[in-house]
């Protein structure tokens, strides 16, 4: 699809880390059409030719293990460098590893703390000294943000860690005029997400019929729903809002006790 200069990020620079599929890829997208110019990022940089050919010239795609500090620190220096500014930081890079507790080895929680709090960390800790003008910082959550599961201890845990990581980095930075917020999602249509629901319930049908009965409005919620919160916390329209969490679930949240009973 054409990208239409829609103009609700005109002249606005943005990375958006995860950003080869799924949520990522409907952010950096979204945020494209309308007018930012986008340093979409992913470990793999092969994997992000599909969201740099949506971009119409507007997305850039780097390589980036979030992982590492000096990785993520080079997404923040080139848009510095090559765009004169950073506006908005989509800390959506993850993974979700599942698997009960007591089977949840030191390897994988590792990997888990070290992509989703870790990375989350370093996106939020080098984008505050380059929003010298104020900015938006917006880090990718989860209903498991709130609430735990049966399975995915090391996930979950890190997904709580990510909240209260926003709300400290909203404290901290709100006299600097920079917001910090955090979407937390349900059971998003991502490929991620599909492995994850289909290894529990076997197929993609039962998927379907699941998720539907958990999230009751929805059923697996589409990408671009998540990609206009995001568009909504990069703009101005959300300039009073840091700290806050968007809970995009689909209802399921309010069915929870219900639903684990």
């Amino acid at each position: 699809m054409a990208v239409q200069d829609l103009g609700r990020l005109d002249g606005k620079v943005a990375i958006v880390t995860g950003a080869s599929r799924g949520i990522g890829q409907a952010i950096a997208v979204k945020f494209a059409e309308e007018g930012a110019h986008v340093i979409a990022a992913a470990r793999n940089a092969a994997d992000l030719a599909d969201t740099v050919a949506q971009g119409d010239g507007r997305i850039v795609g780097q390589q980036c293990d979030v992982q590492h500090a000096d990785a993520v620190k080079a997404l923040v220096d080139r848009a510095t460098n090559d765009f004169g500014a950073l506006d908005v930081m989509v800390n959506n890079a993850g993974v979700a590893l599942q698997d009960l507790l007591v089977d949840t080895t030191e390897a994988d929680w590792d990997t888990t703390m070290n992509t989703n709090v870790k990375g989350t960390f370093w996106g939020v800790k080098f984008a505050i000294p380059a929003m010298k003008a104020g900015g938006s910082i917006i880090n990718l959550g989860s209903i498991t943000s709130f609430a735990g599961e049966q399975t995915s201890s090391a996930y979950v845990t890190s997904k709580g860690a990510v909240l209260m990581l926003t709300k400290n980095a909203a404290a901290e930075t709100a006299r600097l005029g920079i917001r910090v917020n955090i979407i937390c999602p349900g059971p998003v249509d991502t490929p991620m997400a599909r492995v994850y629901f289909e290894a529990t319930t076997g197929s993609a049908e039962r998927t379907e019929e699941i998720t539907r009965m958990y999230a009751p409005l929805t059923g697996l919620i589409p990408t671009d729903d998540i990609a206009r919160a995001a568009l909504f916390l990069a703009t101005e329209e959300s300039r009073s809002m840091t700290g806050s969490s968007l809970l995009i679930d689909g209802g399921l949240l309010a069915s929870w006790d219900h639903i684990e009973s």
